[in-house]
């Protein structure tokens, strides 16, 4: 049996006023950036991985608040028992219990837990920010609620040892390991556990391999000559100066120590000339072998011994391409202990498992966190939505629309209307390629995603919206300002038509195929030919252009959908710039999301 950290409670931390959160033994930590996910991972290894240096810059400040030297974060753990499948059983084992005695185990809705609080507070007689640590004895419904027994409570130095969380943010470098004794590398080849002749004998070989460099290589020898004046300098009159091209001594081999790599029969390279991603990968690498090492020497000392280890990790995707990015989290799905990661890669996220997701946002500049909640539609979620479309989830908004004509041309009106990319203010515009909306729409709905709605007027377009409104939020979309729908059951590029763009049209489409004739040309070569259900065509009188219009569009709907765009808003009329149906999706998505609306939009009004 193990133990996993189940639960966490977090109020007053940095961007954290106050968070609850269930944990799995994998979790996934998405959203934008600076939502909050590393102060989650900072609290974290401050509660659990061994972390001291605090101050008052981890104490939440809202806006406006004087910070109180009264006022104290605190970080809730509670750790409980699991069974072989890793699933929450009622009883510690008893090496557990024997570690954490009667003391510090409680029970929570029947089964066994162990809770610890771990404050930031200051101390008036260190004039300093001090972590203190206490058991909680019922776990309560809110860090208020928890009851915490008034005895002094001892965070032992057994307990410190067996409950381990490895942090490693996202510029891990293997060639900084290399030279750094206390990192994960410098601490697994530091541990030689050999008998004391041995060393000596080997010792002594590096010393006579020192020798026989230096007196091989003059121009050592001659610096090494030069290099003994400075006792001359100094006024020593019996020392000694050595160059050693190699370590002399075991505990030193890390500071000469390289990893050298070498593909298919190409030359060896030193890992210092590898790119970045390879040098951060293998620093990860070497982490699961040090665990590994370590659970090794715990069960040699006691094979009944267990230890608790998490991993928190920032962006394992740092450098490496998707190919890479999914071999990496397929590596670290399989390390020893409970992880928690954070991530901004649609890589990761479409090869992980929806229900290990947590989606960080701020509000009001305070962080939010939601664990998406297991359905029974998430294989098709997986299938449709996230292996596709996985950059969904990091959206600040998401706007459905029908296909990829309005896909296409939506981000040149957003650009024209609030004079940003849709991408640079974390919104996403996303073609469904059908009426499948249910789908996204569950997804959205799980991490509370602001979405809207730009949808055709066809009969069967609007039951299927309304249909999946009404199973996803049990909402009537008539109701729903974020819905716009096109109105007399046109499609877009009928609804322009109607709209009077129809010039414009013409006149992108002409600029598109290079030939100011080609409108006409395809007037005069398919008046007359059979349409649908074999009726000839009738291109004659203002009627007859505007349907040959809508039949070429609908032909080449991708093709034209950005050129059309582009031409409308660039049109001399600020008024005509933003079709009107596309401005009301627009202002409604202003208005939700705060943003600010163009100097142009403002003048048209």
């Amino acid at each position: 049996m193990g133990i996993l950290l189940s639960k966490l409670r977090i109020k007053n931390f940095r961007s954290i006023e106050s968070l609850s959160i269930d944990l799995g033994l994998s979790n996934l930590l998405i959203g934008q950036n600076n939502t909050g996910k590393s102060n989650f991972l900072r609290a974290i290894n401050i509660a659990v991985g061994g972390v001291t240096d605090v101050s008052d810059s981890d104490i939440f400040v809202a806006s406006g608040e004087r910070l109180e030297r009264t006022k104290t974060a605190v970080i809730d753990t509670m750790f409980q028992p699991t069974d072989e499948q890793g699933s929450i059983a009622n009883e510690f084992s008893d090496f557990w219990i024997s570690v954490f005695t009667t003391d510090w185990i409680g029970t929570d809705g029947g089964s066994a837990f162990v809770g610890i609080r771990t404050e930031i507070k200051y101390d008036i007689t260190k004039d300093s920010y001090i972590i203190n640590r206490r058991f909680i004895q019922q776990w309560g419904e809110s860090t208020d609620a928890a009851q915490i027994p008034n005895k002094k409570s001892v965070y032992n130095e057994q307990m410190r040892s067996l409950l381990v969380s490895f942090y490693m943010d996202a510029n891990r470098d293997i060639v900084q390991d290399l030279r750094n004794k206390k990192s994960y590398f410098g601490r697994v080849t530091s541990n030689y556990n050999m008998p004391e002749n041995k060393i000596k004998e080997i010792e002594k070989q590096l010393s006579n391999v020192n020798a026989m460099i230096i007196e091989s290589i003059p121009t050592l020898q001659q610096t090494k000559e030069r290099i003994s004046a400075i006792w001359e300098t100094i006024g020593a009159t019996s020392s000694n100066v050595e160059i050693a091209p190699l370590a002399r001594k075991i505990s030193d081999l890390n500071k000469g120590m390289d990893i050298v790599m070498q593909e298919n029969g190409a030359a060896s390279f030193p890992i210092m000339q590898q790119g970045s991603g390879t040098r951060s990968w293998i620093s990860f690498l070497t982490l699961s072998a040090f665990v590994d090492n370590q659970n090794a020497k715990l069960k040699a000392d006691d094979n009944e011994a267990e230890q608790y280890v998490m991993l928190t990790m920032e962006e394992p995707e740092a450098h490496l391409h998707p190919q890479a990015q999914r071999q990496l989290f397929s590596q670290i799905s399989k390390f020893t202990g409970q992880k928690i990661v954070s991530t901004h890669s649609p890589s990761i996220v479409a090869q992980s498992v929806l229900a290990d997701t947590i989606y960080f946002k701020k509000r009001g500049g305070k962080t939010t966190a939601i664990r998406y909640q297991a359905s029974g539609d998430d294989d098709k979620i997986g299938r449709e939505v996230i292996n596709t479309r996985a950059d969904i989830i990091f959206a600040t908004a998401v706007i459905l629309c029908e296909g990829i004509t309005e896909e296409v041309a939506l981000p040149i009106f957003f650009q024209g209307y609030f004079k940003h990319a849709p991408y640079s203010l974390g919104v996403s515009i996303i073609g469904i390629g059908g009426q499948n909306y249910k789908t996204y729409l569950s997804l959205i709905k799980n991490f509370d995603t602001p979405w809207f709605i730009f949808s055709d007027g066809e009969n069967k377009t609007i039951s299927a919206v309304k249909t999946a409104v009404n199973e996803v939020f049990n909402m009537d979309y008539k109701n729903l300002s974020n819905i716009v729908i096109i109105e007399n059951d046109d499609d877009y590029e009928k609804h322009l038509i109607r709209e009077g763009y129809k010039e414009a049209i013409i006149a992108a489409i002409c600029g598109h195929e290079e030939d100011a004739e080609f409108f006409e040309s395809y007037i005069k070569q398919m008046n007359g030919q059979k349409g649908k259900g074999g009726v000839p065509r009738n291109y004659e009188g203002d009627a007859g252009r505007e349907q040959a219009l809508e039949d070429l569009c609908n032909r080449h709907k991708a093709e034209y959908a950005l050129p059309v765009a582009r031409q409308i808003v660039s049109s001399d009329d600020k008024n005509k710039r933003i079709p009107a149906k596309i401005k009301s999706l627009f202002a409604e998505l202003a208005q939700k999301l705060g943003l600010p609306i163009s100097t142009d939009e403002e003048d048209a009004k």
